[in-house]
């Protein structure tokens, strides 16, 4: 009862405080998950709002340039001085030679090299990069831009971009925790601007981001152990921009979140102490006991190992000495066939000692492998080559049964080795035991051989006396039954609950 009672202590703080934990967990991914989804919809409107601004101004732009791409230097000044602060226009002709720019100096640098050009110049109508350095500032830039025709010919290009520092104006606004991020991303997972910024570009093309979540939804959440930028852990939430190739990602670190909780569950674990510690005297108490009996315990377990060793070492004794009675039978000056019939039966049973002490198994012993070990001895000291086939259910023989069932198997396949194929034919000899319950069987020895012939009422031979008295011995009944070989057929029992009377 005091053992009980431990337990079911136990079991009910454990419970409780299970509970408390897993709510707390729940709680706080779920808020997390909440404000990190809220942040990745304020980003994809800005990214939303961005693009429109690009494609807006290359459309305007493209429109203002004339049709030869000369337009006045002013007007383009004019078109394009409402943009915020951090964007810039180019227009560059098709030898990527600076035409108009909004940051002085643009004509000294050459983008012939830049994918956001030679996209267009290769047959992109528009095209948006991933991050990339800017040539005349250093700052981190991402670019839009939109392939000019003329006359049904690449003539050049228009391009906006945008500075990394767009992202960290609306930061403030979202109120995250230190260690968080916001990002933005292409589909194909190449990084475009990010606050915290960036080293440098990132690639996320092989990331569960592109290659998972984003194939599955357009808007999602999913908890990161480590970011491919900086390692930190957070839970992230990503949304597609639509209409754009853009998708905006809102990234809470969990570091202060979860040290809140931890220190809740410590706070927790301080009030519980108490009655833990109860428990806890309570239960050395308990463990006192239980260690004395353990300690009887692994005495009759020593005991038995002791018993099961002498039961090997009996066994395996018994096996040695048959072996031994088996060489001075060979000695011995008899009639041959005698000699081997005795042999046969003492192989028999001395495999069957040795299964016993090798597999340790001293009440119960499965026929489906002891039987297959003796028959296969007999047929070894026989010194016969036949085929053997064995269909032997795992049914249970008791001690008691097994030597008669040994003996019994001996003489059986002892006298199909010698009378069955005596024409020279081919031997074949099946053995069949089936389990009819009650620790009952129904054996079958057959063979292919030329067939026992009449089977007297009263038998004078010593092998069909045998058969006899080990079929009674095993409380059964047996018939020989001649039909294309000799068939043997017995229903004997196998352990002692086998000779019980049926009700």
């Amino acid at each position: 009862m005091a053992i009980v009672f431990l337990l079911i202590c136990l079991a009910a703080f454990a419970g409780v405080f299970a509970y408390f934990v897993t709510q707390a967990l729940e709680q706080t991914r779920v808020r997390l998950e909440e404000r990190s989804q809220a942040a990745a919809q304020v980003v994809a409107v800005n990214a939303g709002w961005l693009a429109q601004v690009a494609q807006q101004t290359l459309l305007r732009v493209d429109a203002l340039l004339g049709p030869a791409m000369g337009g006045d230097p002013a007007v383009l000044r004019a078109a394009v001085e409402g943009l915020p602060e951090d964007v810039d226009v180019y227009i560059i002709d098709a030898d990527a030679n600076t035409l108009f720019s909004t940051v002085p100096g643009a004509e000294a640098v050459s983008v012939a090299d830049r994918e956001y050009f030679t996209a267009l110049r290769d047959g992109e109508r528009l095209y948006m990069s991933g991050m990339i350095v800017s040539r005349l500032s250093g700052e981190n830039i991402f670019v839009f831009s939109r392939r000019v025709q003329r006359q049904g010919q690449f003539a050049g290009a228009v391009m906006v971009s945008f500075s990394n520092a767009l992202i960290e104006d609306f930061w403030p606004s979202l109120n995250l925790e230190p260690g968080s991020a916001v990002s933005l991303f292409r589909r194909d997972g190449q990084l475009m601007a990010r606050y915290p910024a960036a080293d440098g570009p990132v690639d996320l093309s092989g990331h569960p981001l592109i290659t998972n979540y984003l194939p599955a939804a357009e808007a999602g959440t999913y908890f990161s152990d480590g970011s491919p930028v900086d390692g930190v852990a957070r839970i992230v939430s990503y949304r597609a921009v639509p209409g754009t190739d853009i998708l905006a990602l809102a990234s809470i670190a969990t570091n202060q979140s979860w040290q809140a909780l931890r220190g809740a569950i410590v706070a927790v674990i301080l009030i519980a102490a108490p009655i833990v510690l109860g428990l806890i005297a309570g239960g050395a108490w308990i463990i006192r006991l239980l260690r004395r009996d353990a300690r009887r315990r692994a005495e009759l377990e020593a005991a038995n190992e002791t018993n099961v060793l002498l039961f090997r070492e009996i066994h395996h004794r018994v096996k040695n000495n048959l072996q031994s009675v088996q060489s001075l039978v060979r000695m011995q000056d008899m009639p041959i066939g005698a000699r081997i019939d005795l042999q046969s039966r003492l192989s028999a049973m001395a495999a069957m000692h040795e299964h016993i002490y090798r597999n340790d198994r001293y009440e119960d012993i499965d026929a489906h492998d002891l039987i297959p070990v003796v028959v296969n001895e007999v047929v070894h000291a026989y010194g016969a080559n036949v085929e053997l086939s064995y269909d032997i259910d795992r049914v249970a023989i008791d001690r008691d049964h097994a030597t008669p069932l040994s003996l019994l198997l001996s003489e059986l396949v002892t006298n199909a080795l010698k009378y069955a194929f005596s024409d020279g034919r081919k031997g074949r000899i099946s053995l069949i035991l089936r389990d009819s319950g009650g620790g009952r069987c129904h054996l079958v020895v057959a063979d292919n051989g030329i067939g026992i012939g009449p089977i007297p009422d009263a038998p004078v031979s010593m092998g069909l006396r045998l058969i006899r008295g080990v079929v009674s011995q095993m409380g059964g009944t047996y018939r020989f039954v001649t039909a294309e070989g000799t068939r043997f057929e017995a229903d004997l029992a196998l352990t002692s609950t086998g000779h019980a009377p049926k009700p």
